[in-house]
């Protein structure tokens, strides 16, 4: 349902022709926080001075677009309650959800935190982003196409050339929220899937919407921004900690769905008609999942179309950030390799980039993002 005072809406998800990207469809309030409250849920592990304001909890519904065509998605938008924060405008891009069973993925979307009366997900709105709404940051939280009202599409996952619409608009809705004119200054951050979304949002600021916003710095937490690499080291076996099958069968699907547009028999062993399928694979290992001549070809070299696609969506070199650019991430991480991250602080520091690295020796994925916390909001001056 659509504000009629805002704008009008004709089928669900599709926004009237005349929206402008980034207008704001609908505000829902959801909570408002105080002082105790987020404290509470930024747990123990949140250095406690890092806190100064209660938050105002509240739903945005804009307007984006998703292939090209215009779509309605959501937002979590959380601002500190006090007219001495600064409203420092930040993203915040969460870790990766499973497709697997709609109503479990509405539910971890940051827009319904406050709807999921047990909370066992969205585990990030908690100890990322709310203590950055209290450190005095405007914060907006997108909850990606292919989830929660969007739940029909099918999610770009670690393809950032799509993912950053939503991103984009978010950060415009945000903006226009706050009634700001004229190009603003962003902080960018996430973990793991948002990781890479900060570090490529960040890229696509400063070559495209450089007259909207002006990047301070990015703080990317375990985030696969070296994608080409990532891919050809599964296939190698020469990642130490092999990622999850489903996750390597997922985002292949997600590159041809998105980049390539092959037929899935070209690619697969086992028969993959979305990404729901692409991810139930039941033959083995990663290299019985592909077939030969594809893994052959992209190993050797030889299948040019694929591998200038995977190109293109890795980040972590030929590019300078004009921001300072602060990268974390577990030596021992079984999911998103650790070198993702050296060779984006290497490659962009090669590139003359104000890089620095976090290394958190013999950590996993899942255990260091507290340690992240603390760093980002000591080193945004929080």
């Amino acid at each position: 349902m659509c504000m009629v005072g805002l704008i009008g809406c004709n089928d669900k998800n599709v926004p009237e022709a005349t929206t402008q990207r980034g207008e704001i469809l609908k505000v829902d309030t959801l909570r408002y926080l105080t002082i105790d409250e987020v404290a509470k849920l930024a747990t123990d592990s949140i250095d406690k001075s890092y806190l100064h304001y209660p938050v105002r909890c509240f739903r945005l519904t804009y307007s984006s677009v998703y292939e090209d065509e215009p779509i309605t998605t959501t937002a979590l938008m959380l601002l500190p309650e006090n007219d001495t924060a600064d409203f420092a405008l930040c993203e915040y891009m969460h870790g990766t959800n499973w497709p697997l069973e709609k109503l479990a993925a509405q539910q971890k979307m940051p827009s319904n935190y406050f709807s999921n009366g047990r909370r066992q997900s969205g585990g990030e709105v908690a100890t990322c982003g709310i203590p950055l709404a209290s450190s005095g940051m405007a914060v907006v939280m997108p909850d990606y196409i292919g989830f929660g009202e969007t739940a029909d599409k099918e999610h770009p996952f670690i393809y950032y050339p799509e993912l950053r619409h939503a991103n984009i608009d978010a950060l415009r809705a945000l903006k226009n929220y706050l009634k700001l004119e004229g190009n603003q200054d962003v902080w960018l951050a996430g973990w793991s899937q948002g990781g890479g979304a900060a570090l490529s949002l960040h890229y696509y600021i400063q070559s495209e919407y450089n007259k909207e916003f002006t990047v301070l710095s990015s703080s990317c937490l375990s985030g696969p921004y070296n994608y080409s690499g990532q891919f050809e080291g599964v296939l190698r076996d020469t990642t130490g900690l092999t990622p999850p099958t489903a996750l390597c069968t997922w985002s292949v699907y997600v590159l041809n769905r998105f980049a390539v547009h092959r037929n899935p028999d070209q690619i697969y062993t086992f028969t993959v008609t979305d990404q729901v399928s692409a991810m139930m694979n039941f033959v083995g290992s990663v290299w019985d999942c592909f077939r030969p001549y594809f893994t052959q070809g992209v190993l050797n070299g030889t299948d040019t179309e694929w591998i200038a696609a995977s190109d293109k969506n890795s980040y972590h070199k030929g590019w300078t950030p004009t921001g300072k650019v602060y990268l974390h991430h577990g030596t021992k991480d079984p999911i998103v390799p650790y070198f993702n991250t050296t060779d984006a602080f290497e490659g962009l520091t090669k590139e003359g980039g104000d890089i620095t690295l976090y290394s958190y020796e013999g950590k996993g994925h899942f255990d260091i993002t507290f340690h992240y916390m603390n760093h980002t909001l000591n080193d945004w001056g929080r």
